[in-house]
């Protein structure tokens, strides 16, 4: 289950070099699209990797590698071995909107109508993170991936603080069932992928945000203001509890509130020099 920013592009590759699959599934399920249905506006190279439904998946995959949600995974391929990775979520989620914003008008062409929804990572983060239309890539995405469909995680509104006890109670009970599950800031991760697989893993660094272009930087101090700071925060709450929960099972002596402190330190002075 590759969520988007958690170095899955890497990870990937290390996969693909380490097991050499015949057939590889990448792509995309509905999960990431919220209430978006015009997928007609897409370009057939790009609708081409959007899966409508588990049926759609090719049964014959030897490695399914694609930003899908749990539910499409498990009935699609019930027999597969599931493996994913997290990642400190309010450092996923900065990831996310600088990733999106270094995207020009014309690479974004073959999105379609898609397309409006990443343009607003030109938008101040505070606009960003409060947009609840981008709630399906911005709103606990992880918590997301593992529960969706779920009536009480809304396409496009964000998840009711009421629910949040039910839902990190369901979501954690999906990871807790997942083959291998590690998050990417442990530094035993290598080690421990290499150990499950049998074999050696490479881990080479892909798919990283670019310099933003010109038109598009910003300070990123500027942009982290209170208000911004809260909305990561709330835009994150549920993913952390799920990082924070395996981070505690990876690395039972380490202090998991510095490790996330020193980790959004690291990432928001990475950052800067690429926004700015």
């Amino acid at each position: 289950m590759h969520i988007p920013k958690t170095s899955g592009t890497a990870v990937i590759s290390g996969l693909m070099t380490a097991l050499a699959p015949l057939a590889v599934v990448g792509g995309f399920d509905r999960s990431l699209f919220g209430s978006f249905q015009d997928f007609d506006s897409l370009q057939g190279s790009v609708r081409c990797q959007i899966y409508d439904s588990p049926a759609s998946l090719p049964k014959d995959a030897a490695l399914v590698a694609g930003h899908f949600a749990f539910s499409n995974l498990r009935d699609a391929y019930p027999l597969a071995q599931r493996f994913t990775v997290l990642r400190e979520p309010m450092s996923r989620l900065l990831s996310h909107w600088l990733f999106w914003r270094q995207h020009i008008d014309e690479e974004l062409a073959p999105w379609g109508n898609w397309a409006d929804h990443v343009r607003q990572s030109r938008k101040p983060l505070t606009d960003f993170a409060g947009d609840p239309l981008l709630a399906c890539q911005t709103d606990n995405l992880m918590l997301r991936m593992l529960l969706w469909p779920h009536r009480l995680v809304p396409a496009a509104q964000f998840i009711d603080p009421v629910h949040d006890e039910q839902l990190v109670r369901q979501a954690m009970a999906r990871l807790w069932g997942f083959d291998f599950v590690d998050i990417i800031e442990n530094g035993a991760f290598l080690h421990r992928l290499e150990c499950w697989l049998g074999r050696p893993f490479a881990h080479n660094r892909l798919n990283e945000t670019r310099a933003i272009p010109q038109q598009f930087r910003t300070l990123l101090h500027r942009e982290l203001t209170p208000e911004a700071y809260d909305l990561l925060d709330a835009r994150s709450r549920l993913d952390f509890r799920l990082w924070a929960g395996i981070a505690a099972r990876c690395l039972p002596d380490r202090d998991i509130s510095r490790l996330r402190a020193q980790t959004i330190l690291t990432n928001v002075a990475r950052h800067s020099v690429l926004a700015c």
